[in-house]
């Protein structure tokens, strides 16, 4: 049935929005970090300028994507604390597990609305964005704040309608 849908459109549906990744993202904050001050979602963008972590998983399977967490550097350490519920020093290999593990808490959510969805990816931490496919298209965006610093949350879908992945 997906695929009739998307073929009688000229452009592919995305089975996320910012509705959905708000929703995901309010629910990942509140059982993970409900200890903590309240994540403000903005209506409006907010690039995170300087230096940044990036969390992100891909999803595999018919409609392939990518699923990012960019905080502020300087957010990283007081967000895996809040995570992991320590106050003491961390390790930056704490950081990147706690920020892998945002990413993998909303990445296995998003995977769960899209059709056909294959395994979910590990997660990778890095310094950078992550570059995007000519084809991939941003279907969702969160921007937060918290604690003062923001956070954006992603959804990158691959475009097309997905039929020329199925069956090999």
């Amino acid at each position: 049935m997906t695929e009739l849908v998307e073929e009688f459109y000229d452009e592919p549906t995305d089975y996320v929005e910012d509705e959905a990744l708000g929703q995901i993202v309010d629910a990942m904050w509140a059982s993970y970090f409900a200890h903590t001050e309240f994540l403000l979602p903005s209506f409006d963008q907010h690039d995170i300028e300087g230096d940044i972590y990036c969390a992100s998983v891909t999803i595999s399977g018919a409609r392939p994507g990518i699923v990012t967490v960019s905080v502020e550097r300087t957010l990283g350490l007081p967000l895996a604390q809040a995570l992991l519920q320590e106050d003491g020093e961390l390790t930056d290999e704490d950081v990147y597990d706690s920020l892998g593990e945002v990413a993998n808490i909303v990445g296995g959510n998003i995977k769960a609305l899209v059709p056909d969805a294959g395994p979910l990816g590990l997660p990778v931490v890095s310094t950078a964005l992550p570059l995007h496919g000519a084809s991939d298209r941003l279907a969702a965006r969160l921007d937060a704040n918290w604690k003062g610093q923001w956070l954006t949350f992603e959804v990158w879908l691959a475009g097309g309608n997905g039929s020329e992945n199925v069956g090999g």
